[in-house]
């Protein structure tokens, strides 16, 4: 009996494994960022009107089973890469850190400039009018 079983499971492997080569089949950012949103609208979709949480979460769990059966491995990892740049991008500007210069503008000419930060105060001189100022960074 055990056997049997033991049999058809490995041939039901067998057959997943042969059904998914050539196939994305990775559980990357983007999909665990979906299936989030899937569990978050299967729990509140009772609180939503016109059933548009069961929409977004039928939406968002066929986009997870699009992307893990595609065959366009390159286009979907490039597509991982970019949303980790964007989450990152995103997180940065919730910190406060918009990266590592500080940007200002001449007093006199209004030009766009920038300093390290973390200098503390420092002379800065103007290249287009040539004006020195103070400015803490």
């Amino acid at each position: 009996m055990r056997s049997i079983w033991m049999q058809r499971l490995t041939k039901f492997y067998q057959k997943y494994t042969y059904s998914m080569r050539g196939r994305y089949g990775r559980a990357d950012h983007i999909n665990k960022a979906l299936l989030i949103v899937w569990a978050v609208m299967m729990i509140f979709d009772r609180f939503l009107p016109f059933y548009i949480g069961n929409i977004l979460a039928l939406a968002a769990f066929a986009l997870v089973l699009y992307r893990f059966c595609s065959k366009k491995i390159y286009p979907r990892s490039n597509e991982n890469q970019r949303f980790i740049q964007w989450i990152a991008q995103v997180k940065n500007f919730f910190k406060g850190k918009q990266g590592t210069y500080r940007y200002f503008k001449c007093p006199e000419c209004k030009q766009k400039m920038r300093a390290p930060k973390g200098r503390g105060k420092i002379r800065v001189t103007c290249k287009n009018c040539h004006t020195q100022f103070v400015k803490k960074v």
